[in-house]
């Protein structure tokens, strides 16, 4: 048969690449290993560790154990909730909910639905940082610390304005707003002091409140701002509330005032705790972040 001649330049009669020769040292290295008894070992060692692993994942997933400790957090989970312990009947209903809801995660998380959803990376997100505030235990200040941030923070323990002061209602709901009106008018004709008014669903004697406190009671209305424009000791009104009609009396009208550190200590100890506890877990964060590379298009 004829063959085409290979010339010794490593190219054959028609321009094809010849292959160099296989190199016969760099061969029977290879079949020496393959031969080796300690090269089936790995290698079936290797075969071993895959297929239990495997094994161990598919057990993992569908062995499903509730421990006694899960149990009581369901059981204290509705006493808090409802005030009284489950029945048996209820605690095994909770239970197989709670079987159901975690085979439902299960098989969500192995059909990959956990990713690219929103929801599911806030909470998860959410929840995280829940556990890195849980590592900023909270501290106690020192006197000198607390006294510290008293000083530099001094504008924040201001006590505000306050008015103290009896009223006369008199209700809408009934006679029409126009004519409970005209009885506060005439209330207020005549001094008040001997007029009974009407039932008011809130407090008869307003003590020591601010003028946040008295919109909050009074509905949010003007009703504020016209008992703290009014004159002590003397009925004013009519004025309109939430509620219906009112004359009031200011009996104590207390100005806003800086308190002194003793009068604020309790204060001061709760915004000196809330800001140690944010600063140390913003530290924790940006310990955190440097270790990330972010890269946005977009922005530089």
């Amino acid at each position: 048969m004829y063959r085409n001649p290979v010339p010794d330049n490593g190219w054959d009669i028609r321009g094809d690449a010849v292959p160099p020769p296989a190199d016969p040292k760099r061969t029977g290295r290879l079949a020496r290993l393959l031969r080796e008894p300690l090269t089936h070992f790995v290698v079936i060692g290797f075969a071993i560790f895959v297929v239990a692993h495997l094994i161990e994942e598919h057990r993992s997933r569908y062995n499903l154990t509730f421990s006694n400790d899960d149990v009581l957090r369901i059981a204290n989970s509705y006493t808090q909730q409802y005030g009284a312990e489950p029945t048996p009947q209820q605690m095994h209903t909770m239970i197989d909910n709670a079987v159901r809801e975690e085979i439902y995660l299960r098989e969500g998380l192995a059909l990959g639905l956990d990713r690219d959803d929103e929801i599911v990376r806030r909470r998860i997100a959410q929840k995280f940082d829940f556990l890195q505030q849980d590592q900023a235990a909270p501290r106690e200040p020192s006197e000198a610390q607390a006294r510290g941030w008293y000083a530099a923070h001094a504008d924040r323990f201001i006590q505000p304005a306050r008015r103290t002061f009896e009223q006369r209602y008199f209700a809408p709901d009934q006679r029409g707003d126009a004519a409970a009106k005209a009885l506060a008018s005439a209330a207020l004709a005549s001094g008040a002091e001997g007029v009974a008014g009407d039932a008011f669903p809130g407090p008869a004697r307003i003590t020591a409140l601010s003028r946040e406190d008295v919109d909050r009671v009074f509905g949010g209305s003007d009703f504020g701002r016209q008992v703290f424009a009014a004159p002590e000791g003397q009925w004013s009104g009519p004025i309109r509330s939430g509620f219906g009609w009112h004359v009031v009396r200011v009996t104590d009208a207390s100005p806003a005032h800086r308190r002194s550190f003793d009068e604020a200590r309790e204060d001061v100890r709760r915004d000196w705790i809330e800001a140690d506890r944010k600063a140390r877990n913003d530290a924790v964060w940006q310990a955190l972040r440097t270790r990330y590379s972010v890269t946005v298009p977009g922005l530089h």
